[in-house]
C-alpha cells in the first residue's frame, strides 16, 4: 500500500540521498529545510510502498495565494516507473494539497528532454500553458510550461504568466 511520510529532521538526509538519486541535476536540500516549518504549509514527503521508499513528493505555495498548491520534486526511483505508483502518488498529493484547502494543483516544468512527465500530467488531467513571464531573468534559457489541474472539479483558471520567481527557485536548486 502506498503511503506519505513527512520529511522531517528524522528522516531529512535520507529524504535528500532520495530526491538526489531521483533529480541529480537538482538540490532539494533547501526546499526540504524550509518545509520543517510547522507552520508552513509547504511540505515535502517521502513515498513508501510497505516499507520501501520508491520516491518523493510535495506541494509548496506563494504568499498571497491561497488557491494553488504547487507540485514539488515529484519523482519514483527507476526501477517504479511504469507500475501505476506515479498515478498513485500524485492523487495522494493531490488530495493532501485539497485537505489544506487549495483548489488547484499547479506545476511547473522544462518541455526539454521532458515528454513523458508532461504526457504522464496530461494523463492525469492537468492541462498547460506556455510560461512566458517578462520578470523572469532566465526566461530564454528555459522553455517553462505550468501544468494545472482543479481539485475542486470546476474549471482551473490559466496561469497568464504571473511571476513565480522561477529565476530564484533555479538558483535555490543548484549544488
Amino acid at each position: 500500500m502506498l503511503r506519505l511520510e513527512l520529511i522531517t529532521n528524522d528522516n531529512f538526509e535520507f529524504a535528500v540521498k532520495i530526491q538526489n538519486i531521483i533529480f541529480p541535476h537538482y538540490n532539494g536540500r533547501n526546499n526540504y529545510l524550509s518545509s520543517l516549518d510547522i507552520n508552513s504549509k509547504n511540505k515535502f514527503f517521502l513515498a513508501y510502498n510497505d516499507d520501501i521508499c520508491i520516491g518523493t513528493t510535495g506541494i509548496y505555495y506563494y504568499k498571497n495565494d491561497t488557491d494553488n498548491a504547487w507540485l514539488g520534486f515529484f519523482g519514483l526511483l527507476e526501477e517504479y516507473r511504469y507500475k501505476n505508483y506515479g498515478k498513485l502518488l500524485l492523487k495522494l498529493t493531490e488530495d493532501y494539497a485539497y485537505r489544506l484547502g487549495f483548489k488547484y494543483m499547479r506545476l511547473f516544468t522544462d518541455r526539454l528532454n521532458n515528454d513523458i512527465a508532461i504526457n504522464f500530467y496530461k494523463r492525469e488531467g492537468y492541462t498547460f500553458e506556455k510560461y512566458e513571464s517578462n520578470e523572469e531573468e532566465l526566461k530564454d534559457l528555459f522553455d517553462v510550461v505550468i501544468g494545472s489541474k482543479s481539485l475542486i472539479g470546476n474549471d482551473v483558471p490559466k496561469w497568464n504568466n504571473k511571476f513565480i520567481n522561477l529565476t530564484k527557485q533555479t538558483k535555490k536548486q543548484e549544488y
